[in-house]
Parts: structure tokens; sequence; C-alpha cells
């Protein structure tokens, strides 16, 4: 019998096969814990991360799902920037004749004063009609229906508004012109507009107080909606299909409530995959532990396995053996991995609770644990495949001759790690759900892969080359860094990749930050007063230069709606064959600001086409268009656009396209007309201004207490809700990254732990020499300082890229470099890499020498 073909004790067939491998893998396990326990760590922080974020996605999913109809208001809603037109109306009259409930809602910012302080707020308005709310319940405290609440001029507002005015439930409240009681609180609305940032607390008000309050004028910014409610025999599918047959202006977005705050689901799917794709990486960095530990195994098992093929065990039997063996360990890991995701997906839940409007639920979902456990097994079985190879390698004759002869494991070849290459490539692809982000995520992380790994073999092939350093300590930590078993890329890619991920963040967030700091952007107006009317325009910039101290920059605006492009109507059918995706049909419903110029606002830059001359601008109507409406729209210089001025329509031929600077945050426009075009059309004013800090209240107060109508939006309290909304942004995508930083140390610690009869050897040896034993901390804190250097350094570059691609790609927004988020990252990775190696070698400094030389 040869010892390939032959089976380990005379067991036949293949139940015979598992039957001994299951005994090897049981017995095999009690030698190798300390290498199985770093598998499991590994695999178990992958899994915890996966859980984390699929169960976040998960419940999020079945909570939009659940809350639907409450969410959108009702079983359908019509909404527009304008009141519904005649046809809209005539459908909406026809299915209240069927027995269908209808609510009609105003909603639109406005100015909120304290009559007794004179101290004002914007707030977000909401005008519903009786009936409100149709689903889900509106919590106000105390509780009463909202129609006895809103009747004789009473108000329901929000906490923020009563703390940021200081009034009570009782007290008076300005609206425009019409004065308000406070009657309640408002706890919870069911149907609030998707917003990541919003611009006020809400006040809720009767539609007849909304009339009092003259805030809805020519060219206020208002959303008109209409809510239906249907009996049992209309379904909301074909009810939504029927009014959008029966009304052809495209400017009325009619939704059904399986179609509920899209934005706010895109939103959402975009950002758990982000997400989840951090948590793959702390996957596939604890692939590299299980390869590891597998290896260092495997390495310790050659003797055993050398023994079992001269006794006859079959090389697939003792495959099978490990097989089985990392297996166990890596479900049994998922299933913990598992229980730490739940565990931690209340804290991920609590990070973005400020961006949804329903309460987040931590539920267990059990297709995405089964998924995440799968992931880790599959993610298990290719890591250990290479190392696995070795066994077909181990020869039955190495037991009689490893004394002289000892084996060299062989490289793995191209058909050894290609599969694992694209396996580990189809489980991102399905972890991403995109072709696209999945395939630029494979490419990021092989990139960073071989980045960090050329750089440990650059720091390992440094220290070989490097003159010889005087100092004990140094001479020897430089030296331990080419030490047999190669544990330097290792320790740099895992550290390195995790190092990648909160680098990356904290860069993000400090340009992004740097963005939205309005005292370093000097060019930033302080407010935008909007709804400025023509006969207000000379006191209202008389007040602002008395307050303020200096002249508001004023722009007239018509409002208008794009009705036609190259003489084709824009119907509903047109607008959805001409749009290019869902977020695209934006740009031809929306009502659009225009204004008119002799020459491009400043910052613009023209990119096709050119401007109109001062006499062809008097004579003719031409228009200017920015560049991404003029992408999604499909015209270009020498279209013609037709415009719907309050029922007049307004033809124009555009000349040019420009690019517009929107990180300016100045007054910006999608299209700019020449004078001629908007001869003679009702305008509105839009004011910007800079006014230092100290003085922005009583600007803001002056204002609003002369012009009722206008209203102030404080730039500043924008962009603080803006950079609250990313900060909570960056605390989940930390929290998941924190799995990363686990998975690393793992790695690290189980690839110093498998050099530590080595390292146990060289320390005894140095001490007999007449080392101390601080010598020899200092020697291995020179190894773990340079390997966490490597780390922080590489991990910091990758960041770099990173951040800069985001920003340059996606954000679209300019870059700035800050050194800072580098070099506490390089601090913090040198001082966690110092801390592992301690924890895992502090141990043999006190040893003694004499009983160590003896076993060896």
């Amino acid at each position: 019998m040869t010892p390939d073909t032959g089976r380990l004790g005379g067991e036949p067939g293949r139940s015979g096969t598992m039957t001994v491998a299951l005994r090897l893998a049981w017995r095999q396990a009690r030698g190798g814990r300390r290498h199985l326990a770093a598998l499991f760590a590994c695999v178990a922080l992958g899994v915890g991360a996966l859980v984390a974020v699929g169960t976040l996605g998960a419940g999020l999913e079945a909570t939009l799902a659940r809350e639907a109809k409450a969410l959108l208001g009702g079983d359908v809603e019509l909404r527009a920037a304008r009141p519904l037109p005649a046809d809209a109306d005539a459908a909406l009259a026809r299915l209240a004749g069927a027995g269908a409930r209808v609510v009609h809602v105003r909603e639109l910012a406005g100015m909120a004063r304290a009559p007794a302080r004179g101290a004002t707020v914007l707030v977000e308005l909401k005008a519903p009609s009786p009936g409100y709310p149709l689903y889900g319940a509106l919590v106000t405290t105390p509780a009463a229906p909202l129609s006895s609440l809103l009747a004789d001029d009473g108000a329901v507002v929000e906490r923020e508004l009563l703390d940021r005015l200081g009034l009570a439930i009782g007290e008076r409240l300005t609206i425009g012109e019409t004065s308000l009681t406070i009657r309640a609180v408002l706890g919870a609305e069911p149907d609030r507009a998707a917003s990541l940032v919003r611009l006020g607390p809400r006040v809720f008000l009767s539609p007849a107080a909304l009339e009092r309050a003259r805030l809805v004028s020519f060219g206020s910014r208002v959303r008109y909606r209409a809510l239906l409610r249907l009996p049992d025999g209309l379904a909301a599918g074909d009810t939504r299909a029927e009014l959008a047959r029966a009304i052809v202006d495209p400017g009325v977005r009619v939704a059904a409530y399986d179609e509920a705050q899209p934005g706010l689901r895109r939103f959402f799917s975009q950002l758990t995959a982000y997400l989840g794709l951090v948590g793959l990486a702390s996957l596939l960095v604890g692939g590299l532990g299980v390869a590891a530990s597998v290896s260092a195994f495997i390495a310790r098992q050659v003797p055993t396995i050398a023994a079992l093929k001269a006794l006859g065990a079959e090389t697939r039997t003792l495959v099978a053996a490990y097989v089985v063996q990392t297996q166990v360990v890596a479900l049994a890991a998922g299933l913990v991995g598992a229980g730490l995701g739940l565990a931690l997906q209340p804290l991920l839940a609590a990070a973005l609770a400020g961006l949804v409007p329903f309460a987040l639920e931590a539920r267990a979902q059990p297709w995405t644990i089964v998924r995440a456990v799968a992931m880790g097994l599959a993610t298990t079985l290719l890591c250990t495949w290479a190392p696995l190879a070795a066994v077909r390698r181990v020869p039955a004759w190495l037991l009689l001759r490893r004394e002289v002869e000892p084996s060299s494991p062989a490289r793995n070849g191209v058909f050894v790690v290609a599969p694992v290459v694209v396996g580990l490539a189809m489980l991102t692809l399905w972890q991403a759900g995109s072709l696209r982000i999945g395939g630029i995520f494979v490419g990021a992380s092989l990139a960073a892969l071989l980045v960090l790994a050329a750089l440990a073999r650059g720091l390992t092939a440094l220290a070989r080359r490097l003159p010889r350093v005087r100092g004990v300590a140094w001479r020897h930590g430089l030296a331990a860094l080419q030490r047999p078993g190669g544990h330097a890329p290792r320790v740099v890619v895992a550290l390195g990749i995790a190092v990648t991920l909160l680098v990356a963040v904290a860069l993000l967030e400090g340009v992004l930050g740097r963005q939205i700091d309005l005292e370093q952007r000097r060019e930033a107006p302080s407010f935008f007063f909007v709804d400025v009317q023509p006969d207000q325009v000379d006191a209202f910039a008389a007040l602002v230069a008395r307050t303020g101290g200096s002249a508001p920059q004023l722009t007239a605006v018509v409002r208008a709606r794009l009705a036609a492009i190259d003489g084709e109507r824009l119907t509903r059918d047109v607008v959805e064959r001409r749009r290019r995706g869902e977020d695209r049909r934006w740009y031809f419903t929306r009502d659009y600001a225009l204004t008119f110029g002799d020459a491009p606002p400043a910052g613009n830059t023209l990119t096709a086409g050119r401007w109109w001359t001062a006499a062809e601008g008097a004579g003719r109507a031409l228009a200017s268009v920015e560049e991404t409406a003029a992408r999604e729209l499909g015209v270009r210089p020498g279209s013609r656009l037709t415009f719907d001025v309050q029922g007049v329509p307004v033809d124009v031929e555009v000349t040019s396209v420009r690019r517009v600077d929107w990180q300016s945050l100045t007054t910006n426009f999608f299209f700019v007309l020449s004078p001629a075009a908007l001869a003679g059309a009702p305008a509105t004013w839009v004011a910007t201004t800079r006014v230092p800090a100290t003085v922005e209240p009583a600007l803001q107060n002056a204002v609003v207490a002369a012009f009722p109508n206008v209203t102030a939006i404080p730039v500043r309290d924008v962009l603080d809700r803006v950079a609250a909304v990313l900060g909570d942004i960056a605390v989940a995508v930390r929290l998941v990254a924190s799995f990363t930083v686990g998975t690393g140390v793992v790695v690290m610690a189980g690839a110093l732990a498998a050099t530590r009869s080595q390292r146990l050897y060289e320390s005894v040896v140095l001490r007999t020499l007449g080392a101390t034993r601080g010598v020899v901390a200092r020697a291995f804190a020179v190894e773990y300082g340079l390997l966490g250097a490597a780390a922080g350094v590489g991990g910091g570059a990758l960041a770099t890229v990173l951040a800069w691609a985001l920003v340059h790609w996606v954000l679209d927004a300019p870059w700035s470099f800050d050194p800072a988020p580098l070099l506490v990252g390089l601090a913090a990775t040198v001082a966690l890499a110092l801390a592992v190696g301690f924890l895992v070698t502090f141990r043999l400094l006190g040893q003694k020498p004499l009983p160590v030389l003896r076993r060896e």
C-alpha cells in the first residue's frame, strides 16, 4: 500500500474518510488552541461589523415599509410647488365622491417672533386642512385633537422653538402679520418630509391663520400637498396611475405610499452600502489573520502530517480534517460575531437617530445574520486555501529525513492564489450590491494591499542594508525585522488598512468642516433674505446698512417653471422619456429662480458658447445655462427653452453654458437670462449680507420686525446643522471602522505570538550575554515601533489619496490638506503597536535563561 492511496486504520469509503477527518480535526484542535483563537477573533469581528450594518439597513427598510402610509401622509400624495391645477382639483373631487378622504397641506419657511422680547427664529410652517393626519399619530403635549389646538389662532410648536425664544405654552407668538397662541408642544409628526438638514423647528397653524399672516404671495416658496385616504375598493397603485394620466403638468408629483420618502430610502441605502464595505474591510483584514494562523498551525503540524501519511492517511483526509476544523471554528466565531453585531447595532442606530423621522428599531434579521455568517465561512475557506495546499506538499519520507533534509515550503503559485482573489472579489461584489461600487472597492483594496505590502518589504530591505548602528536595542530591533516567518507584511497591512479608514474619515471631516466654517470663508454671507418685495427694496437696504454696517447685495428673482425644450412641451410622458434617472426628474419639474444681467455672475466660467453683448441683451431673449442642468436637460448653445412665468410663456435661446461654484455660498442660479427676456415680469428680491457674528441676532430681529413677510435664513445656523449631520455620519463610520482596528490588533498579536519561541530564545541569549531586561524590552520596542510607524505612514498616505479622491470626484469640493490627522494617526498607530507588542511578549522577559537553554 502506498502512502498516498492507503486508508488510515483500514476505514473504507467516503464515510470512513470523513470519520477519520473528524477524529483528526478534534484531536489536533487541542494542540492549536492559540492559532484557532486568533482565527476565531478575526472572523467574529468581521462578522460582527457586517451584522451591525446589515441589521441597521434591514431595520430601516422594514420600518419604511411598515410606516409607509404614515410617512407619506396617505395612500396617495399629490405634491407641487404651485397651487394644484384645475385638472388635479377635478380628479380629487371625483375621488372624494367615490369615498376618498382628502386633506390639503401647505408647507413653507417663515419667521417666528416673540413679541415681548423681539427675538426671532427661522421656522418651518405647516398648515393642514381638517382631518389631518390621515395615517399615523400626531403626538402633542398636552394631548388633544389638532383641530381644537389650532382653532382661534392657536399654534403647535416644537420644544426647540420655546427654548430659543424663551416662551411657554399659553404665550403669544407672531408669525408674519398675525399673532398666535401656543397651545401645545409637538412630540412626533408622522409625515414630515425627510431632509438631512432642516431649516428650523416646526410650527403648526390653521389655513386661516396662514392667510392672515400674509406670507403667501407672488414668488413665495410654498409646497402644496394633497393627501388621500382611499376606501377599500380603490387600490393605491391604480389610483396613482389614474391621477398621473389625468394631470398633465409634470410639476405635480403623484406618489403612492409604497414610494414614500424616495430620497430617504436612497440616502440610507447608499449609507448602509458604504458602511457595509467598511465592515467588509474588517473581515478581509481578518482574512490575513486567518491565513497567518492556519499557516503557523500547519507548519507546527508538519511532522504529524508526515507521520500520518507514512501510516497510510490520504492527503484528502488530512485536508478535510483541517477544513472541518477551521470551518467549525469559523461557524462558532460567526455566531458570536452576530451577537456582537446585534449588541453594537443600538449604538449605530443612536448615532444616526437624528437623520430619520422615526425611531430606529434594533431587531435581529435572520437573513442578515445568515448572510454575514456565510461570508465569514466563505472568507475563512478562501483564506485557508493556500495554507492547506501545503499539506499536499508534505512528503511521508520527511518523518525519517527531517533532521538532515528539512522540508521548505514552496511558494504559492497562481493556481493557488487566483481562486482566493476571485472568491474574495465575488464576496465584495455581493456585499456591495453594485458592480460599479464593488469594482471600485476591489481595485482600491488590491492597491492598498500592494502598497502596504511593498512598504513592509521595503522596511525589511532597509533594515538589512542600513549600516551597523550603535546600541544593542536598535541593532537587535532592526535585525528582528528580518526574522524568519515574514510577520512584517501582515502587521503593516492589517494596521495600515485600519489607519487608512480612520484617518480618511478625519481628513474628510476636516475638509468639510473648513468648507462650512463661516469665519474662515470671508466671501460667504451671514444671511440670505428671501421674498423682499419691490416696494420694500429701498427701506430694506437702508435698514440692513444701518443695523449691519454694510449695504446688502440685492438680486432680482423671477420664479418660473420650464414648460418646453426646443418646442416640445414638457408633459408627464415627455419628462419620463427624457429623464436619465429617478433623481434627475427634478431638473424638469422644479420651479426655477431666474435672474437677468449683462455679464456673467461673479465666479461663473463659460464652458460653451458666448455671453451676449449689452445691445443683444437689451433686444433679444437669451439665456445661459449651468452645465449640470444643461447636461441633464439635454440642451446646448442654440437650443430653445420656454419658461412659464405665472402663466405667461417666455421663449429664450441658449447662448452659453456656465460652470457654477456652488461651494461659494453666494447667490447662484441655474439660468441667467438677458434683461429683455424678463422685461416687465413680476419679480421679488433676494438679498445677502455679511456682518459680524455679534450683530447677527440684532439684524435678524430688526428685519423681521420691520418686514414680517421677509424670511431671514441665517447661514451660520444652517451650516451648524450640516456639521451636526456630518458628525453623526462620521460617528457611525468610526463605530464600524473600530472592528477593523480590532481585527488589525488581533492580526498583529497573532503574528508576534507565532514567533514567540524565537523571541524567547533571543531574549535569554541576550540576557546570558549580559543584557538587562530593559535592553531586551527596548529591542522589542524598536521592532514594534518601526512596524507601527510603517503602518501609520502607509495608512496615512493611502488615507490622503482616498480622501482627496472622494472630495474631488464625489463631493466636488475644493481640497485642503491638514497634516494633524496624519500625525495623530501615526502617533496612535505606533502607540498601539507598542502596547500590543508589550502585552504579547512581556512575559518572555521574566523567563529564566537556564531552563530555556537546556530545552534548546
